[in-house]
């Protein structure tokens, strides 16, 4: 490959919007000797090219909630602090941190969410019974997204 110096900025944001948009893991486009790919891993975009992109600011670290106000009657709705990847255990092996049926109190663990290697726990925020776990282990998870529901 011969040696760019002008990488195509604006085109490597058109192909992460584009990738984001239609909900695709993977773009690879090669036009004559300049070959890129942009790929989605963890819910972050990465992207391969002869020279360094920009960097991706990080998600905020807890600053926002982790969970909302009930969304049907007595279900209390867990979403996800950041973007990043749902672990269900504490490792491989390990049981569960929780089942649906469980009792939780404050303060629990839940789940731990991955995000730029960082593992971060969360926590029950209201005591109740595990309803529902919306989202399989080591799945992607988005910002907001509802991913544990606990009845009150």
């Amino acid at each position: 490959m011969s040696k760019k110096t002008d990488l195509p900025v604006d085109k490597i944001e058109q192909l992460s919007k584009i990738l984001k948009d239609q909900d695709l893991t993977e773009i690879e486009v090669e036009i004559d000797d300049f070959k890129i790919k942009v790929r989605k891993e963890s819910g972050a975009v990465s992207v391969a090219a002869p020279i360094a992109a920009a960097p991706v600011a990080p998600t905020s670290n807890g600053s926002a909630p982790a969970a909302s106000a009930p969304a049907a009657s007595d279900l209390y709705e867990v979403k996800s602090p950041m973007v990043g990847t749902f672990y269900a255990k504490p490792s491989p092996d390990a049981e569960p941190f929780i089942k649906v049926g469980d009792k939780v109190k404050k303060g629990d663990v839940l789940c731990i969410v991955e995000a730029m290697k960082l593992m971060n726990e969360l926590p029950a925020e209201v005591d109740g019974e595990i309803a529902e776990i919306c989202v399989s282990d080591a799945e992607a998870i988005s910002f907001g997204q509802v991913i544990i529901k606990i009845k009150e």
